[in-house]
């Protein structure tokens, strides 16, 4: 069918990091209406007639960044369940939501008078009236926000991010209170030992056991950690429950809820996840470890590609 063309001044060659999302809501409830890349699109976006006599007011955003954070109904899983080649939720999932749910509410729109369709029997004119004013089995609507949000998609960006909260906004963060200062460490006993230096950009929960001659720089370690002796540690996010044997170096690493990392290892630019047993010597970087000590599996992550490829273990 016809449409109406809009040109909006696109550029046949393109930067990858020009790229932007056009984003069509109604300006009423916010419901998503046209969704495209720039990338996607050549020197005009075109509308259809059909979908503005339903949505005649649109409101077109360039501006709007996607947290990557969705609501889904249990409908949609099943659309999505039902589409066994869609592999991404930004770029295929939700276009075709969008898709499904306006030629949805395109078609109940055709029913402009429900009484003339109606037949004159009252029990038959009741349950097709309720058909006809069932909600739509698909809506698609964003939430756009003015608060402080941050998105990340690099491990050293979300280290740099959560410092800078705890340093430019110390009213999001609870009152810090450093740990106390020990000598020797007997059982239920919190502390860190004297001879360990903690830079002042560190944040060290009050209840956790650190061993002397430890290095803590701008690093943050939740409740309930233990770290050995001679141990260093830069950059690091060490979530609640780990505990970090002795000899150990950590740069620019995520440590997960309860992971073990034994003596003399070394990882840098790691991603360690939750209850993960890294070996005695073991030397990474820029891996994510996930599994356990008899079935291990490591996942590289290069940043410069989009995909990946490998063996059953390792995946570069």
């Amino acid at each position: 069918s016809s449409g109406i063309n809009a040109e909006y001044g696109g550029r046949k060659k393109r930067n990858k990091k020009d790229d932007r999302d056009f984003m069509g809501l109604d300006p009423s409830d916010n419901r998503i209406l046209f969704l495209s890349n720039e990338k996607d699109l050549e020197d005009e976006i075109t509308f259809r007639k059909g979908q503005l006599s339903v949505f005649p007011h649109m409101r077109v955003y360039t501006t709007l960044r996607d947290c990557h954070l969705y609501i889904v109904s249990r409908t949609a899983v099943q659309t999505l369940l039902n589409k066994p080649d869609i592999a991404m939720l930004r770029c295929e999932f939700l276009p075709l939501l969008v898709r499904k749910q306006i030629k949805q509410i395109a078609n109940s729109e055709q029913f402009t008078d429900l009484y003339s369709i109606l037949p004159n029997d009252e029990e038959s004119s009741g349950e097709q009236f309720a058909a006809l004013c069932r909600p739509e089995e698909v809506g698609c609507y964003v939430h756009i926000t003015d608060e402080f949000t941050v998105r990340v998609n690099q491990l050293h960006n979300y280290i740099k991010y959560n410092r800078a909260v705890a340093e430019l906004m110390p009213d999001m963060m609870p009152a810090y209170t450093p740990p106390k200062t020990v000598t020797s460490f007997e059982d239920g006993v919190f502390g860190v030992h004297q001879q360990t230096q903690i830079c002042k950009q560190s944040r060290v929960s009050e209840e956790v056991v650190i061993d002397a001659k430890c290095s803590i720089k701008r690093s943050y370690i939740g409740d309930g950690v233990k770290i050995g002796p001679h141990t260093k540690i830069a950059d690091c996010v060490i979530m609640a429950g780990v505990t970090i044997e002795s000899n150990v170096t950590l740069a620019n690493c995520v440590i997960c809820l309860g992971a073990v990392i034994r003596s003399k290892s070394s990882l840098k630019d790691c991603r360690v996840c939750d209850g993960f047993e890294v070996r005695g010597g073991s030397e990474y970087t820029d891996e994510t470890l996930i599994g356990d000590e008899d079935n291990m599996m490591s996942f590289n992550i290069d940043n410069s590609h989009n995909s990946s490829s490998g063996d059953e273990n390792v995946m570069r």
